[in-house]
């Protein structure tokens, strides 16, 4: 059965059981910290499984794109040297949020695999928690396996819980017998080891509890109010079991990778070699992990995230070295686009983006790859005998060369060496304690209110509010009342204030209690109320009414520079394609700044373009309309989401330019374009390969650049008696005579230097059978006094000093090197001169007296 009748299969089973089909979410976590990937089926209901958020439907059937490459989940190293690790897998998975539980989830479970997909009830054995008596119940007395297929497990193995505190509950999982043949031959082999027979294909979780944890330490579950059921299904594992493969590389999922690979290296998967086959699995996993979570956003860099993927090119890099000199490894994005373009149609919109940063970051690191590999040689070569490289060389060899300490395990297993992971990651904590990038204190307030608190958001519609005080707190602790003069936060019915978010910064304002402004210090979003910090001038108790207000001229500057910024993305997706992404924002009132995915450094030429179409769409004075929809059918009809960013999938602000910009966000925008004003790129830069930053201003920010740059240039037209609009070329002219005027000044003193010389040298004194010579010239540059000493020298060995003005520089050559130059650089010192230099030539500067020719010769005929 092919993988695509699988998922068929799949959706169609759910969605007759009352599920609701939900797409793959990004992988790039919204508003997740604790996630590097989207690695499980369940991360974008995690807010509905803890009550945060509710949505349309309770029961939800999805297939989300995973990777587990970092952080706690990492199968990276495992990777091609197993038949079912993967960086990048689908996880197919059905949920229910308060609706259904243990018994119907794992009979759909078992009704799906054994008569949808028509496998054998024989080769299906299930486990379950140690305590679990219901879900083995369920299995032996309703669905009616037989106690020798239902194993008990664990906590290690059959139970899941989302962190230390918080839901949890037990697992049931279901595995498929692949027979003897792939066991670990012992008579204790069964499911839950860790050999190849037992091959766990479904993950049922049941949240049941709610974990916390007392004074003492201790950890206590107590029921939830709301259960959930969470499931979890490989499909490529599912295919490997449903298309009698050995391995989930040979399935059709990766069958036009490997034949892609065949045609570009001349190596036959079928028939290599062991090696050779883990770089085949090598280059057909990493290829699909590093072209989805490229086309996600997520560009390669040196932190995070986009440090795993680099990872994952530099191992596929070298694992492409292994089957072929050629770098072939970007070449297959255009396989994974075309073979999987009909479910991920973002695949083929980013394939040239994706396939030209992928081949920029393995060249750049193709030289290193090289380096490192004779550096590693030379290694090898030095411990023959142990066979280990050290934490300090593997630190070293990350550090300098770009190598990660994977890359590193990896030839050093093929040359038979180990790698001390040990040591290598002490060093790496010693240069994060060195860098300043270990436990920052960034002093963020933490705010902790009892009850569900809520700001209803009035800021859309009205810049003054007038409401009431509901929370208090001071040091993080609620008080019904605040004397004068203290700081404290204050929580009210209804708040105008935008909190920072979606790149926006937050407002600033006041709150006014009868005649007295007290000023907006700070705010805050706490879960959906609007903390408020300022310090009282006069007494407040909950309950007291007032009245908010918003600065409205920075609330205006922040709503233009905010819709330029749809603009500005709209203009950048006209002109150079749709594989333009966000990748940062700030909009603040005074500038916009933009960060967006881009191969190519922006010509003149293309800024101006960029410039003139967000102009037009200002002048055009569209208006900005505003609505509401569900994520689904925005996104379905072309509206722009951003990763990253957290939607609720119910509810979703739609913010649209007509015909030009529609995007989903929460800030505040202008009513129409014309309200902007004007748009103008003040900076473009390069903020890493596939990376770039666009910083504009708008409306009173731009108009005041105009007016400034006019006045500068009006002041140099004066200047050079031209138009306004021939001041380019000429300063063009100026700086051409000028660099005329400064070669013909440099001739000059070349030719006087040469008629100088012969009266110079005249001046040089024998000192102990050494020529010394001190001249005291003209003031010049210290370019030029390097110049005139290099021509005496040359004429004549010998010591020079030449003195000008305040500068001086000593030249000895090099046969009379008994001047020991370090002895004089500090008898130069204790004259009070500030000098330095190597053996034989020194420069400096300081007061120079009438005296310091006497005691120069001095010292030199000491020396001497």
């Amino acid at each position: 059965m092919k993988s695509i009748e699988i998922r068929k299969k799949f959706f169609d089973f759910f969605i007759k059981k009352g599920h609701e089909r939900v797409a793959s979410s990004s992988l790039i976590p919204a508003e997740d910290p604790t996630l590097l990937f989207a690695n499980a089926g369940m991360n974008q209901f995690k807010d509905v499984f803890l009550g945060k958020e509710k949505r349309s439907y309770t029961r939800a059937v999805s297939i989300q794109k995973c990777i587990r490459a970092g952080g706690k989940h990492n199968d990276l190293e495992n990777v091609g040297f197993t038949e079912r690790h993967l960086t990048f897998f689908e996880m197919m998975g059905n949920f229910s949020f308060g609706d259904y539980f243990k018994k119907e989830a794992l009979q759909y479970a078992w009704e799906f695999l054994t008569i949808d997909l028509g496998l054998s009830q024989e080769k299906l054995y299930v486990t379950v928690f140690t305590d679990d008596q219901e879900a083995y119940d369920i299995w032996h007395n309703i669905i009616g396996l037989s106690t020798e297929r239902i194993f008990r497990l664990g906590a290690a193995d059959n139970f899941w819980q989302m962190g230390d505190i918080g839901p949890c509950g037990p697992c049931s999982e279901i595995y498929f017998d692949r027979g003897a043949d792939h066991g670990c031959r012992t008579k204790e082999c069964a499911p839950g080891c860790s050999c190849d027979r037992f091959l766990e294909i479904w993950n049922n979780v049941f949240m049941q509890f709610d974990r916390s944890k007392d004074q003492a330490g201790n950890y206590h579950d107590a029921l939830l109010k709301q259960t959930g059921v969470d499931t979890g299904m490989g499909l490529e594992r599912l295919s490997l079991v449903m298309q009698h493969k050995e391995s989930v590389f040979e399935v059709d999922l990766f069958a036009s990778i490997i034949h892609a690979t065949e045609k570009l290296t001349g190596h036959d998967y079928s028939s290599a070699t062991p090696e050779i086959k883990a770089a085949f699995r090598v280059i057909a996993d990493h290829i699909r992990s590093s072209t989805f979570a490229i086309t996600d956003g997520c560009i390669p860099s040196n932190e995070g995230r986009g440090y795993v993927v680099r990872k994952i090119i530099r191992r596929a890099a070298l694992f492409a070295q292994k089957l072929s000199g050629d770098n072939f490894f970007p070449e297959l994005v255009f396989t994974i686009a075309h073979a999987m373009g009909d479910i991920y149609p973002e695949l083929v919109a980013q394939k040239d983006f994706v396939h030209t940063l992928i081949t920029g970051e393995i060249e750049k690191f193709s030289h290193n790859l090289i380096h490192g590999q004779t550096i590693l040689k030379k290694y090898f070569e030095e411990d023959n005998k142990n066979k280990i490289i050290s934490g300090a060389q593997a630190f070293k060899l990350y550090d300098t060369y770009g190598f990660p300490v994977e890359l590193t395990k990896i030839i050093a297993h093929d040359n038979g060496y180990t790698v001390d992971v040990i040591n290598f990651e002490k060093e790496m904590e010693r240069q994060r304690v060195q860098s300043g990038k270990k436990n920052i204190d960034t002093q963020a307030t933490t705010i902790t209110v009892s009850g569900e608190e809520h700001s209803e958001f009035t800021g859309y519609s009205e810049l003054e509010t007038a409401t009431h005080i509901t929370k208090i707190l001071c040091n993080g602790v609620e008080v019904e009342e605040i004397p004068a003069g203290e700081k404290c936060w204050i929580i009210t019915a209804q708040s105008p204030f935008y909190v920072e978010c979606g790149g926006q910064i937050s407002d600033q304002g006041w709150i006014i209690k009868s005649h007295d402004r007290m000023p907006v210090l700070n705010l805050k979003k706490m879960g959906n109320a609007i903390a408020v910090e300022l310090q009282s001038t006069e007494l407040l108790r909950v309950g007291d009414a007032l009245t908010l207000l918003v600065d409205k001229e920075l609330r205006q500057n922040a709503a233009k520079n905010h819709t330029a910024t749809h603009l500005l993305q709209a203009a950048l997706v006209n002109i150079f394609g749709k594989h333009i992404k966000q990748s940062g924002s700030l909009v603040a009132p005074d500038y916009l700044r933009f960060d967006f995915t881009h191969q190519e450094t922006l010509s003149a030429e293309q800024i101006k373009n960029i410039e003139a179409l967000v102009n037009k769409k200002i002048q055009e004075n569209i208006r900005v309309q505003v609505t509401v929809s569900t994520y689904k059918n925005a996104v379905d009809r072309g509206v722009t989401a951003f990763f990253g960013e957290k939607y609720n999938p119910e509810n979703v602000r739609v913010v649209e330019v007509p015909g030009f910009s529609a995007e989903l966000c929460g800030g505040t925008h202008v009513t129409a374009t014309g309200d902007i004003g004007c748009f103008k790129i003040t900076e473009v830069t390069t903020l890493s390969a596939g990376n770039r930053r666009i910083v504009a201003v708008t409306g009173p920010q731009a108009v005041a650049l105009f007016q400034e740059s006019y006045a500068t240039i009006k002041s140099l037209s004066q200047e050079f008696k031209v138009k306004p609009a021939d001041v380019l070329e000429a300063i063009e002219k100026q700086q051409a005579l000028l660099k005329s005027s400064q070669a013909d000044n440099k001739q000059l003193k070349k030719e006087l230097i040469k008629k100088n010389s012969a009266e110079w040298l005249q001046k040089t004194e024998i000192i102990n059978n050494i020529p010394v010579c001190y001249v005291t010239i003209e003031p010049a540059l210290a370019s030029e006094l390097r110049e005139i000493a290099q021509q005496l020298a040359q004429k004549q060995s010998g010591v020079y000093c030449l003195v000008a003005h305040s500068q001086f520089l000593i030249l000895i050559s090099p046969q009379f090197t008994v001047i020991n130059g370090k002895a004089l650089i500090e008898w130069l010192k204790s004259q009070g001169l500030n000098c330095g230099g190597s053996a034989t030539m020194i420069q400096g500067s300081g007061a120079i007296t009438d005296s310091f020719k006497a005691m120069f010769m001095a010292w030199v005929k000491a020396q001497s």
